[in-house]
């Protein structure tokens, strides 16, 4: 009695039936579609989103949501491919944003020496 594995089979095994091979159209011309940007290739202009984003957070937010608004106004004009409006919009964020930040300080400064006065005559009074 033999025991154990049989012996190996020599040489290769004899080919399996596969797929058959798919049976593809005749060569069709693909339609390619071309996109250009309008604005003739001009470089974006600055949003100024960041400093905008600083002034409505961290400084006088009436002034600084101006500010946001007037920058997100500049990527709109930007993605519609008007670099003029982006432009302007994107220097009126700034303004925007540039104002809010000295209000905030100039707004301090009142309210500081108002205070000041304010607990100087209740102290010495």
């Amino acid at each position: 009695p033999q025991q154990g594995y049989p012996p190996p089979q020599q040489g290769y095994p004899p080919p399996q039936q596969g797929y058959p091979p798919p049976g593809y159209p005749a060569a069709q011309p693909q339609q390619q579609v071309v996109i250009v940007r309008s604005g003739g290739g001009l470089p974006v202009p600055p949003s100024n989103a960041i400093i905008a984003w600083i002034s409505c957070l961290c400084f006088f937010w009436p002034l600084g949501l101006v500010a946001v608004s007037k920058s997100m106004e500049s990527d709109r004009c930007a993605s519609r491919g008007d670099m003029a409006g982006a432009k302007l919009a994107g220097e009126a964020a700034r303004k925007w944003a540039t104002v809010s930040i000295v209000t905030a300080f100039v707004l301090g400064v009142i309210f500081g020496v108002l205070y000041y006065t304010l607990v100087l005559s209740v102290v010495y009074n």
